[in-house]
């Protein structure tokens, strides 16, 4: 169905974004089924870890009836470098799949949570936050700077 309507959009936008609730149900299948990269943002902390492997094996199964590898990129968010859960989750996601986790990381940000209090994107509410720099440089690489990006069809 969403493959259906992505056809519909494909001379009209250049990129089009889909930002899928982290459930794995018929939505989340669908969007992996008509999108042609994927971009998992994983929160920095274990419980979070667990869900990636399950979204990985989804998208293996995915990858499997495309007949076509999805190339993707695991974006480490809220990375608090303070705490040991942070640290080690990060360095376990690196080693893990050393060839599709993003080269920087998204920062925990304190902005982030006062700005949807505020009802306001983050970008509007504080466009200097650290959160939202971070957010920025993710994607002037998507857009601009693919090799600075881990290499979709590597190994890992």
């Amino acid at each position: 169905v969403i493959k259906q309507a992505m056809g519909q959009l494909q001379n009209r936008y250049d990129h089009v974004i889909l930002d899928c609730p982290p459930i794995l149900g018929v939505l989340m299948i669908n969007a992996l089924a008509a999108c042609d990269h994927l971009i998992i943002p994983v929160q920095t902390e274990f419980l979070s870890l667990k869900g990636l492997e399950r979204m990985l094996h989804t998208l293996d199964m995915v990858t499997k009836s495309r007949r076509v590898p999805l190339p993707y990129h695991i974006v480490p968010t809220m990375y608090d470098q303070r705490t040991r859960a942070s640290i080690d989750s990060l360095k376990v996601m690196r080693e893990s799949y050393p060839d599709h986790v993003w080269h920087s990381l998204i920062p925990v940000d304190t902005q982030f949570r006062e700005a949807s209090k505020a009802g306001i994107p983050p970008a509007f509410f504080a466009p200097q936050s650290h959160g939202t720099l971070a957010y920025g440089k993710l994607v002037d690489e998507l857009l601009n700077d693919h090799e600075s990006l881990p290499q979709a069809g590597a190994g890992g």
